[in-house]
């Protein structure tokens, strides 16, 4: 017959040298399931890096664990002999991250320190002395046992998981199903609050834009440490068409005729040539100079000369043979000039699209900061699961930001970058008491790019591209479903499954044009007969 089971995930955390002490956990955890596990409608799982983890890029190796697995599991058991571990960004080592994090967040660890006879020469001496300050550290909590063989640890090992876990499943009832309740509560500093406060952003004032604004006055120092003389008007770069002397006493009359021919020609065909390849000098365009002096005003940036600074001397801007654009269809051009000249002329370039970028960084980031949000977590306290969890949060009319009106759409030049920091904007971060919620729908962007008649990336095509991501970034993260009646503006989403004792997310951090006074919700769910409501002040 069908039945339903609660399962506490377990992890196993010891360094590498307690190798006999895993095998007897697993073990004990089985005996435990044989024994305790039926008659309690319970079961335990053991999790291990070695067989819940799972190749994966962009964060420190413990970070990835905690995001994986880690921050997951309902309890831990962690047994030190000789080894402490290798150190992570936080912590000494992984395993005390593991112990201290999930003691934090008020999770069960089973801490166990072994007191077997150790081969002193196979003894790393700074690895025990940090074994032995830890278990200094927790010397008079009481929250560690120790032994000082095998069998011993077995035997203490069953009966303190029995202890915990058959108390905490057997707490008065053997209805496990009605020891559990849902409610919505804020979060603050990663853990989960009653009455949560308003959160803003400051990402205007963020090392991200400082180092935007760092690179930009980097630029204009490179650019005014290149001094060059100032251009030559037209008249200057002209010479006058010099002939052959006639008095020339060695050149016969029929000669020197003939030789100002031929020279009349090659000038004729020198012309014909340039005018079909022709050269000029080059000029800062009036946009990109306009842009440059508008961010000197706004920055008060002093330059010790205005005209030097836009002053690229004698650059001269060639037409080539082969054209450009994504076909070859169009002019191409090369620069003619001193290295200096074309590196000046590049800098003034490169800085009118830093200028560029950062406007558009602030112009987007400003909204964003006008702003001010909350995170919310959906709660189940108790001993046991639930599913099919209907959510409705109602907050009053005039305060909620609507997706499609208040969340501005980014420039085209800062939109991949937007696409990369769209979950740190919007999105809460897990923490050690807080999963993410995790049935948001699958977006595959990884769609090769069509080619151009010499191998070019479309940029166009690009830019589509950065622009469906985003749009699909929004509708992803939102992904509520938005309800209006005379007073409030509904909320609306689904939480499939909701662990035992477990606490996750609201699918986006909820943005304010400004801050409401409270918020209310409903919840209905498959195990709980009753509707819930409640009130959130903020």
């Amino acid at each position: 017959m069908a039945r339903q089971v609660t399962q506490f995930d377990l992890l196993i955390s010891c360094p590498s040298d307690v190798r006999k002490e895993l095998d007897i956990i697993k073990e004990t955890v089985e005996n435990f399931n044989r024994m305790f596990g039926a008659t309690n409608n319970a079961s335990l799982n053991v999790k291990h890096w070695s067989t819940d983890s799972y190749p994966e890029s962009g964060g420190h190796p413990q970070h990835l664990l905690n995001k994986q697995f880690v921050f997951d599991c309902d309890a831990a058991v962690a047994v030190f002999w000789t080894r402490f571990g290798t150190p992570t960004e936080s912590y000494d080592s992984g395993t005390e991250e593991e112990i201290e994090e999930l003691i934090k967040s008020g999770k069960q660890v089973f801490l166990y320190f072994s007191d077997c006879a150790i081969n002193p020469s196979s003894v790393d001496h700074d690895q025990y002395q940090r074994v032995l300050a830890f278990r200094n550290k927790y010397k008079d909590n009481g929250i560690y046992s120790s032994y000082s063989n095998i069998e011993g640890f077995k035997k203490d090992f069953l009966n303190h998981l029995s202890l915990y876990f058959v108390k905490l499943l057997n707490g008065g009832s053997t209805n496990t199903t009605a020891k559990s309740k849902l409610s919505i509560q804020g979060v603050q500093s990663g853990k989960a609050v009653e009455q949560p406060k308003i959160n803003k952003s400051y990402y205007i004032n963020s090392k991200f834009m400082q180092e935007k604004t760092n690179a930009i006055s980097v630029i204009f120092k490179d650019i005014e440490s290149i001094i060059l003389p100032p251009k030559k008007s037209i008249v200057e770069t002209l010479e006058p068409e010099k002939q052959i002397d006639n008095e020339s006493s060695f050149l016969t009359l029929e000669m020197k005729q003939n030789m100002n021919k031929i020279s009349s020609i090659l000038k004729d065909q020198k012309r014909g040539f340039d005018s079909l390849f022709p050269s000029s000098l080059v000029e800062i365009n009036v946009i990109i100079k306009e842009t440059i002096e508008r961010y000197v005003q706004e920055n008060d940036i002093n330059l010790n000369d205005v005209d030097e600074f836009f002053n690229t001397g004698e650059l001269m801007k060639k037409q080539q043979f082969t054209g450009g654009g994504p076909y070859g269809l169009s002019p191409s051009y090369s620069l003619v000039g001193t290295d200096d000249e074309q590196q000046k002329y590049k800098l003034i370039k490169d800085l009118y699209w830093q200028i560029e970028e950062y406007k558009q960084f602030e112009e987007y980031l400003s909204i964003i900061d006008s702003k001010c949000f909350l995170e919310l977590a959906v709660l189940i306290n108790g001993t046991s699961f639930d599913e099919d969890i209907d959510i409705k949060v109602y907050i009053k009319k005039g305060y909620l930001c609507k997706v499609d009106r208040d969340i501005p759409f980014p420039g085209d030049d800062i939109l991949e970058t937007i696409n990369h920091l769209f979950n740190r904007i919007f999105k809460p971060e897990r923490t050690v008491s807080i999963a993410e919620y995790d049935a948001y729908a699958e977006f595959n962007n990884n769609i090769a790019l069509p080619l151009g008649l010499l191998g070019e990336h479309s940029s166009e095509k690009k830019l589509e591209q950065d622009r469906n991501e985003y749009s699909h970034n929004i509708e992803t993260i939102f992904c509520y479903e938005f309800y209006q009646d005379d007073d409030y503006d509904i909320l609306c989403y689904k939480q499939e499954y909701l662990k035992q004792n477990t606490s996750i997310f609201l699918p986006s951090k909820l943005l304010f044009n400004s801050p409401p006074n409270e918020i209310k919700y409903e919840i209905t769910s498959k195990h709980c007969a009753e509707l819930i409501q409640g009130e959130l002040k903020i």
